[in-house]
């Protein structure tokens, strides 16, 4: 069993499948140009699963798929199929911002996945596109809504608060995710520009 420096035991594993996002979060890619890892350099699906079943073989009980962006890496669903797959594996879930959500939540449920993180910082049309850059409100909600039809479970959403831009979206975002039977994470603002 692969355990950490203080001897804890590694049961959780994260694993990005791309840099990519379509969104420019100004606390996550606060630039409007990046330089991408070349995609040769990015694993190829079958290498994914090939490392997450030595994982799991190793004690990792749950894998949560990230990014940048995960749901922008063409044919995600092939992915969590594999993963799903493997013997031994507890937990599959995926953290997204929820923009492709709503057309690929289907193919990823047939696929296996069981659950999703998605992130979500502000209900208010105008602050989120400020917040995103290039996001639409409209686009994540349908995402949440489409997860939640085909019984993903639990539906956990993560928000990001600035000061001076959305504190006062707290618990307008507690009372939406309260409503709907939603787990609300509010994560530490960083900077990373």
């Amino acid at each position: 069993m692969l355990v950490d420096a203080l001897k804890r035991p590694i049961k959780d594993l994260r694993i990005s499948v791309t840099d990519r996002c379509n969104f420019r979060c100004s606390y996550c890619m606060p630039l409007d140009e990046y330089e991408w890892i070349n995609k040769k350099e990015i694993l190829t699906f079958e290498e994914v699963s090939r490392l997450a079943t030595l994982f799991v073989g190793l004690g990792v009980e749950k894998i949560r798929l990230t990014g940048g962006e995960p749901l922008v890496r063409q044919n995600l669903d092939k992915l969590v199929a594999k993963l799903s797959a493997i013997d031994g594996l507890k937990d599959l879930c995926l953290t997204t911002n929820g923009a492709l959500l709503a057309e690929k939540a289907a193919a990823l449920k047939a696929a296996g996945l069981r659950r999703v993180n998605i992130s979500v910082d502000s209900l208010d049309p105008e602050k989120f596109k400020q917040m995103t850059k290039r996001g639409d409100l409209s686009k994540v909600l349908e995402g949440i809504f489409a997860v939640k039809d085909y019984g993903l479970s639990p539906i956990k959403l993560n928000a990001v608060i600035e000061r001076g831009l959305n504190e006062d979206d707290v618990l307008r975002l507690v009372e939406f995710s309260r409503d709907n039977g939603f787990a609300i994470r509010f994560i530490e603002y960083m900077d990373v520009g």
